[in-house]
């Protein structure tokens, strides 16, 4: 590990995905794996090798099993059976076929032992560089326009979002896909609305449903439709950073409103690779104050501070409010 501070131990990360982590440490976990590419790939390693031990099934060496584990595997069965000719033979064969169960298990123990050794060492040979630049447009965009839609609107309890604006994301930026009468604005965001420090800024793969209050649809919604056209125009990291605090300056981009906050109670969403669909939330904004002011991120608090704007150009504080349940009413993970 570098010497980033981890508010959360390795092994405790295991919890944290099982969702057996205390409110306050996995509220604290979140706000860190945002930032951390460490913690994220870790994470992500933790997830892979989960799914290829339940996956694993024993093959025949000539078949799915390397020379070396082939060799290993051969070696062992030569000792086992030297042993067996080895051992005087008894009447009942009770011996005998203790040690035949006894070799079987050794060799599947070590045939488990170099598969995860050789997972590991592909894992640390081949780790992928996160996600180092933009990919092509058509794999930010759902060709599906109506799926776009029911995933927006999946963001807040059909009470809110039925009767709430749609924006779906086209190829010139985001669209006005159904209007609106209840004044909010329901859309799925991309991974371009992370920290500009994220490891995933350019995570294809992320699907965020939000649906924002009124509040927040005239004063942060500006600030995603902004950064989208900006990223579809191929400026910079830089050339948007700048951008971003020249709109604040110039009075383009305001302030957040009071009151402004947005639904994240979406079960089908997608966060990021380290979060996947992680739990149903709302979030608050707020022009810069400090933490405390809401007891943000203290044991047992269920408030967190997002990392989404910290540090960034936008004089925004977001805090995040785990809530029981996801947008269809069903019950979510306790964290």
């Amino acid at each position: 590990m570098s010497t980033i501070r981890h508010p959360i131990e390795e092994e405790e990360l295991m919890a944290y995905l099982d969702g057996e982590l205390p409110a306050d440490q996995a509220t604290e976990a979140l706000s860190h794996l945002e930032l951390c590419p460490e913690c994220q790939t870790l994470v992500a390693d933790f997830r892979s090798v989960s799914q290829e031990l339940m996956a694993w099934e024993v093959e025949s060496p000539e078949v799915g099993i390397s020379s070396e584990i082939s060799a290993a595997l051969g070696e062992r069965l030569r000792e086992r059976e030297a042993a067996k000719v080895s051992l005087p033979r008894l009447k009942n064969g009770v011996t005998t076929s203790r040690w035949v169960w006894a070799g079987a298990l050794t060799i599947v123990c070590v045939a488990v032992g170099l598969v995860l050794t050789f997972i590991s060492r592909n894992r640390n040979e081949n780790r992928p560089t996160a996600y180092p630049s933009m990919a092509s447009i058509e794999h930010y965009l759902m060709p599906d326009r109506s799926a776009e839609v029911a995933l927006a609107r999946s963001a807040a309890p059909a009470a809110i979002s039925s009767d709430a604006a749609v924006l779906v994301l086209g190829w010139r930026g985001y669209e006005t896909a159904i209007e609106g009468k209840n004044g909010f604005v329901c859309m799925v965001e991309r991974s371009w609305m992370s920290p500009f420090n994220s490891a995933e800024f350019w995570n294809p793969k992320t699907r965020a449903p939000m649906c924002f209050n009124p509040a927040a649809a005239r004063s942060i919604l500006p600030l995603t439709i902004k950064r989208t056209e900006m990223v579809l125009a191929g400026m910079s990291k830089a050339q948007m950073i700048d951008s971003i605090k020249a709109g604040f300056d110039n009075k383009e981009l305001e302030a957040p409103e009071p009151g402004a906050m947005c639904y994240m109670m979406s079960r089908t969403g997608y966060l990021n690779d380290a979060l996947g669909h992680h739990v149903p939330h709302l979030m608050f904004y707020f022009p810069l104050t400090d933490k405390s002011s809401w007891g943000a991120d203290l044991p047992d608090s269920p408030v967190t501070l997002n990392p989404q704007f910290q540090g960034g150009p936008e004089p925004i504080t977001e805090f995040v409010i785990p809530v029981g349940k996801w947008s269809d009413g069903t019950a979510a993970p306790v964290m």
